[in-house]
């Protein structure tokens, strides 16, 4: 375990999590994806009758770790994995590594030590950063990492949602806090940016939401490309990650099942896959 103010924290079960509790944004971030992984995804993954015992996980767009090393203490066999460089000495346990690589390059089931595969593949928020001339090929490099009786879990904000272009956690005037953006058109985003006086790294970083724009509709397309069929799906109008994050109680959303109502009122959507 590690001596920072992260580890530390993680003990801690349930509620929301406030970033002045902590040393860096770093150690926040680190924090909330362990607790995130903890106090709602481990439940869930043995109600969906997956066990922990001799299981091989791969973390794909790790971020910080924190969700991988939930999943190392849950006893199962964990690989993190990024494309850029990374950092990520902060914990230590002998059933976690972390590795830097394009999982769409050649090679990269023996680099990352999948055997046959891995028996569960995590992508947390990750699809919805891809942009979307590369969605294919990325998600069925995916499926290509998959034990033949593995799972892939899948969360991401619906595009259309009222924060699907992550504005919240990106912008930095009061932008941040105004619902719906990726329903104006590119040239007035860019207007209401320049006049709140958005640093150019926080709008680059959002426009580059609205190029990969990742819909329910257009997941469920790449899934079936990818010879994927969907074992299990959740629909949030506030997820967990709005619970730990803000406080905003977790509450599924009575519109999942109301194609496209969901794509503009649910805040968060949640998959289980498998072959």
């Amino acid at each position: 375990m590690n001596d920072s103010g992260a580890a530390c924290l993680a003990g801690r079960a349930g509620g929301k999590l406030n970033l002045s509790d902590f040393p860096s944004w770093a150690d926040y971030y680190w924090t909330y994806q362990y607790n995130l992984a903890r106090d709602f995804y481990l439940p869930k993954l043995k109600a969906w009758g997956i066990s922990p015992d001799g299981l091989k996980v791969l973390d794909i767009g790790c971020g910080d770790g924190g969700f991988t090393a939930a999943l190392a203490d849950w006893g199962a066999d964990c690989t993190g994995v990024e494309i850029k460089p990374f950092d990520r000495k902060k914990y230590d346990s002998p059933r976690l590594r972390y590795l830097v690589y394009d999982i769409t390059a050649s090679g990269a089931k023996k680099f990352l030590g999948g055997g046959a595969g891995f028996g569960l593949v995590v992508l947390r928020d990750v699809i919805e950063h891809i942009p979307w001339e590369r969605k294919a090929v990325f998600f069925e490099s995916v499926a290509g990492l998959m034990a033949g009786g593995g799972r892939l879990l899948v969360t991401f904000p619906p595009y259309y949602s009222p924060f699907g272009m992550h504005q919240q956690t990106l912008l930095k005037s009061r932008l941040r806090k105004l619902p719906g953006l990726s329903m104006l058109p590119a040239a007035l985003f860019d207007m209401l940016a320049g006049l709140m006086n958005e640093p150019e790294e926080a709008r680059a970083a959002v426009s580059e939401l609205r190029r990969c724009r990742m819909t329910m509709s257009g997941f469920r397309k790449l899934a079936a490309a990818a010879g994927l069929k969907i074992l299990a799906d959740e629909y949030y109008l506030f997820s967990p990650s709005h619970e730990i994050r803000y406080g905003w109680k977790t509450r599924r959303s009575p519109l999942g099942a109301v194609p496209a109502a969901r794509e503009v009122f649910v805040m968060g959507a949640e998959y289980l896959l498998g072959k």
